[in-house]
This record gives structure tokens, sequence and C-alpha cells, in this order.
């Protein structure tokens, strides 16, 4: 590989060798530092809706530039389930155990 053809390319350029060591950085200290606990866990699942709805959504998500798709889910479907107080009711140990078992989405 002494000639520029034999050495890898990069669109027109020739790549050269690397010949610095990357050494790792320390990390910053002024970021404050982010706890799973204090970020959502999002989790993702499939549905249906009808044909109408969805061409709404894609108009929503193609015009309004705060338009988040996750959010708008997550805030109709918090806000739907507030009419079925069971909701908030803890499964039964072996149904939840079942569930946790089967669900690689609670892992």
């Amino acid at each position: 590989m002494s000639d520029g053809k034999n050495k890898p390319r990069f669109g027109n350029k020739v790549l050269a060798s690397i010949t610095e060591r990357i050494e790792p950085q320390a990390p910053l200290t002024d970021i404050p530092a982010v706890h799973e606990e204090d970020q959502p866990i999002w989790v993702s699942f499939t549905t249906a809706v009808t044909r109408e709805t969805y061409m709404k959504l894609k108009q929503a998500e193609y015009w309004e530039p705060a338009f988040l798709f996750k959010e708008v889910t997550e805030a109709a479907l918090l806000k739907e389930l507030k009419n079925y107080p069971n909701a908030e009711k803890p499964l039964p140990p072996a149904a939840l155990e079942k569930l946790l078992r089967s669900s690689k989405k609670l892992r």
C-alpha cells in the first residue's frame, strides 16, 4: 500500500494513517447529572387508528413545528385513562409476574 491508489478513500480524499492516540477526556463537571428517575422511560407499542385520524396526525406533524407525536399520544392516553379508575389499581401479583416475564419492554 505504498501508492495512493491502494489507500482507503473517502470521496475524493485519500485517508492518511492515524498517528495520534486519542485519549479519553475528563468528564465535564459543570453539567448536572441526569438521573434515570428524572427522565420518563418510553415504551413503544403498536395500535391502530382510523385512516382519517392517521391523516390528521400526519398533517399536524407536517404543519405544526411543536407537534411531537409521542407527547401528544401520551397526553391523550393519560386524559382518557382518567375515565378508568381501575387503571390506577395495581395488578394482582400473579398477573404482574406473568406480564413482567412475557414483556421485554418492562425489563
